[in-house]
């Protein structure tokens, strides 16, 4: 008869019938038999015999189950049993499986990345390509900021390995974050990159650490949170498709003039249509206004026209930003006056020595 039933003919709860008090009385004993299907009918076996079958079962290393799935296991095998005595007998028995922990790595939080300002967020991905030479895949590793689309250092190769990871970041730490001062602003500066085996290294993490970076990693089957890098890969995607690549100089030489006009001459139109690197520049010189629509997109605008930046790709080179004529229009079109000669000698609140040296 079945607990159930025989509950139900004398009228107990599964709560009385369990119950097991903290005081004089002892609660239900635990059984020291198992009922099981043979040929014969249904017949009472020692547990012995159950923890019998549940070694040989984890003998074997395809049928190493837990407490779970052996529970299954057994009831297959005609033991009428549930998965709490399992638990019980081999825990009993020290049989049971460790504990899954989960891995200690820091998941990103939001898809959508609203960095504030240069080198905030940060991230890395790998493309490879083919070399018909070597008949191998080419890696190319490629660390972006995603607040200036600037491919901040890139490196090819035919492993792509944690020790070359980590070269790249110490480049990028030297050439990049340290000259910013980022460590003394205390900006949170956060590293997004994919599972790869390469950036999970201990040595990658412990890098990370010690140079006060915060790495985080996208959930599985979700690249739109590594949407920048990704983006970046599709660019350079449709480039690399346009030839089949012979040798492996002939990839890095491909590839070193690419990433060159990517940050230095390629219109992006998430950045006011403008270089990387020059945009990073206008930036810090004040000449770019951060907006956000209502439906928190943000987008980027240029403060001074365009023909004023004389089609340089860098603010070094152009010889002087007319910026008294800029405020002389822009009273003009504010005030539909101009106030005096006193207005057009006044220098923009943007303006800077480095930016306008003459």
């Amino acid at each position: 008869m079945t607990v159930q039933k025989a509950l139900s003919c004398t009228g107990l709860s599964r709560h009385q019938y369990y119950y097991r008090p903290k005081g004089r009385r002892p609660g239900k004993k635990p059984t020291q038999t198992t009922r099981q299907q043979q040929a014969g009918g249904i017949v009472q076996v020692d547990n012995g015999q159950v923890l019998a079958h549940i070694r040989k079962q984890q003998s074997d290393p395809d049928t190493d189950y837990g407490y779970r799935k052996m529970c299954v296991a057994l009831m297959l095998a005609g033991f009428y049993i549930n998965h709490k005595k399992v638990y019980r007998l081999m825990r009993e028995a020290m049989l049971l499986k460790p504990r899954y922990q989960r891995p200690d790595k820091s998941y990103a939080r939001y898809r959508i990345v609203t960095p504030q300002g240069p080198l905030a967020v940060l991230e890395m991905d790998i493309k490879y390509v083919w070399v018909a030479q070597h008949r191998r895949h080419a890696y190319i590793l490629t660390i972006l900021d995603t607040f200036t689309r600037q491919a901040l250092h890139w490196q090819v190769g035919y492993s792509m390995k944690a020790a070359q990871v980590k070269r790249a970041w110490q480049s990028v730490v030297v050439e990049h974050l340290q000259p910013a001062d980022m460590l003394k602003k205390q900006i949170h500066i956060e590293v997004r990159n994919d599972n790869g085996p390469q950036f999970g290294a201990k040595t990658i993490r412990r890098f990370f650490e010690q140079n006060h970076l915060h790495q985080v990693f996208i959930h599985p089957y979700t690249p739109q949170e590594n949407a920048h890098v990704e983006s970046f890969h599709a660019i350079l995607g449709k480039m690399l498709d346009k030839q089949v690549f012979w040798s492996f100089d002939e990839l890095r030489q491909r590839l070193t003039l690419f990433y060159e006009k990517y940050n230095n001459q390629r219109l992006h139109g998430s950045i006011a249509n403008l270089p990387p690197r020059l945009f990073r520049e206008l930036w810090e010189n004040g000449l770019i206004d951060r907006k956000t629509t209502k439906n928190k997109k943000i987008y980027f605008k240029l403060r001074i026209p365009y023909q004023q930046l004389s089609g340089m790709p860098s603010l070094r080179e152009v010889p002087c930003l007319n910026f008294d004529g800029l405020n002389a229009r822009n009273n003009l079109s504010d005030n539909n006056e101009v106030t005096g000669p006193d207005t057009l000698r006044q220098p923009s609140v943007h303006a800077s020595p480095s930016v306008v040296p003459c």
